[in-house]
């Protein structure tokens, strides 16, 4: 059963060191929890659940005393695990991210409270584990320009005269016009700074990586910035560029 994405404002993720020590996976392999469902049941409790509500209902008293962290118990017949929602970044990392995640730090069988207890601050995610969320998210944003830049480019070439809206991975408003004059067939593409929720998670200058994926480098001598869209004023949030279409 494969998950869909929901309206939640969080990910999903598993510990370098949960994958390794207790699901026996590769440490490497994705830390995306939504990957892992087959693995463990633990893990599909995990998804199903915490993709509902990023806190559980019990508290992990012992793991919270040992880690000074909110953390909540995960159930599944008897395999017990420890969840914990993280909203800011860590020490260390990228600061502009405010990663919004929901981790999976340890899976145990038999009630094994006290094994998990006894990682201490060990259940924690790294800054390691960090970096590799926002090494995911930077992917998928490449991916998404990749895959959801091209169709909307045809839209507009089909639709010569109108304006097209689009929404790039699922959260960037953008607007494209492709003029009728085929002398001069101008493009112009308006790009919201006002993302909407649930967007995927942006990377530095997202905005200018956004306008290079409209735009062919060899078009950059005549790039300009626009101060309207097929005649009607830009919508507030908006920027705007236009160049010679191909």
């Amino acid at each position: 059963m494969a998950f869909m994405p929901s309206d939640r404002h969080w990910d999903l993720r598993i510990t370098r060191r949960c994958l390794r020590e207790d699901l026996r996976l590769d440490p490497n392999a994705s830390g995306s929890a939504e990957e892992h469902v087959e693995v463990h049941p633990l893990v599909r409790a995990f998804v199903e659940r915490r993709r509902q509500s990023p806190i559980g209902q019990e508290t992990f008293r012992c793991g919270t005393e040992v880690t000074g962290l909110p953390l909540y118990t995960l159930h599944f017949g008897d395999d017990r695990g420890a969840t914990w929602h993280q909203e800011s970044v860590p020490p260390g990392t990228a600061s502009q991210y405010e990663l919004g995640i929901v981790w999976l730090l340890g899976v145990r069988t038999e009630h094994d409270y006290g094994g998990l207890c006894a990682l201490g601050d060990d259940l924690l995610p790294t800054t390691e584990d960090a970096q590799a969320f926002i090494d995911d998210q930077a992917y998928t944003f490449a991916r998404v320009m990749v895959e959801e830049v091209p169709p909307l480019l045809e839209r507009a070439e089909r639709k010569r005269g109108q304006i097209v809206k689009g929404v790039i991975g699922d959260g960037i408003r953008v607007r494209l016009f492709r003029d009728l004059d085929d002398e001069a067939p101008l493009l112009t593409v308006a790009i919201s700074s006002r993302p909407l929720p649930g967007v995927v998670t942006l990377v530095p200058q997202w905005q200018a990586r956004l306008v290079l994926a409209f735009f062919p480098a060899d078009d950059f001598a005549t790039l300009s910035v626009a101060n309207e869209i097929g005649g009607q004023p830009l919508e507030a949030g908006e920027s705007a560029y236009c160049s010679f279409a191909r």
